[in-house]
């Protein structure tokens, strides 16, 4: 009877510690046209498609293993820590998939397998420039110019009531469909970014990968700060 008793407060123990609850999560990416991609649980057999900007909803326990369907551009095999179901967003980072080229064996080119003879060759050559030092010297002194002119811009701090203009010129669809913050919070967020100027370097660079990437993770600090979560 003892035994009895032991095997019901035993399963019952091991079917709670198995039990699933419901999370948000987003996959992330540098590219947001990899969307929708979808995200297999191998422990529990569900799969979810995500919307065109990462999101989804899944039932998740602590050491569930997360994979993305065969795609050519992202791979994932993530374990689930219990870290993940502490946060209002699971967040999951894709690996890129690196595509090797393969060799390809190049046999010698000469002008005689081209079909071209040397009288072929000097026929169709002009004269040499007789101004080729000058324009060595034009192209030399140029350099010289350019290296003479670019001088380190000196830092200037940004006032605390100003907002971050090298976020505020990306394009606002940035802000609302990709970053996902609602249109009434999008000048308040480029006040919440005034002091980062980390990402000035990556937007002034043109490092699309390195800007979207970390405004992603400031734009869920900022949304947690306001309590708010992307309506799906």
């Amino acid at each position: 009877m003892k035994y009895y008793y032991f095997l019901i407060i035993l399963v019952s123990i091991t079917a709670f510690s198995q039990q699933r609850n419901s999370y948000k999560v987003r996959l992330m990416a540098n590219e947001v046209g990899v969307f929708p991609l979808k995200v297999i649980n191998t422990t529990s057999n569900e799969s979810v498609l995500s919307d065109t900007a990462g999101f989804l909803t899944m039932n998740l326990n602590e050491g569930d293993e997360l994979v993305v369907n065969e795609n050519d551009f992202y791979q994932l095999k993530y374990k689930i820590k219990n870290t993940d179901l502490k946060a209002s967003i699971v967040r999951i980072y894709l690996e890129p998939i690196n595509t090797e080229l393969s060799t390809v064996e190049v046999q010698k080119i000469t002008a005689k397998s081209l079909g071209v003879d040397g009288k072929t060759i000097m026929s169709n050559t002009p004269n040499p420039n007789p101004n080729m030092n000058m324009d060595f010297k034009a192209i030399f002194l140029w350099i010289v110019g350019k290296i003479r002119g670019e001088k380190s811009e000196p830092f200037v701090p940004r006032k605390s009531t100003e907002m971050n203009p090298y976020v505020a010129g990306l394009p606002r669809d940035i802000m609302t469909d990709y970053l996902k913050i609602p249109n009434e919070l999008v000048e308040k967020f480029y006040y919440y970014m005034n002091d980062d100027y980390e990402i000035d370097s990556y937007i002034k660079q043109n490092d699309e990968a390195k800007w979207r990437m970390h405004l992603l993770d400031k734009s869920f600090q900022f949304l947690e700060q306001e309590n708010v979560l992307p309506n799906r």
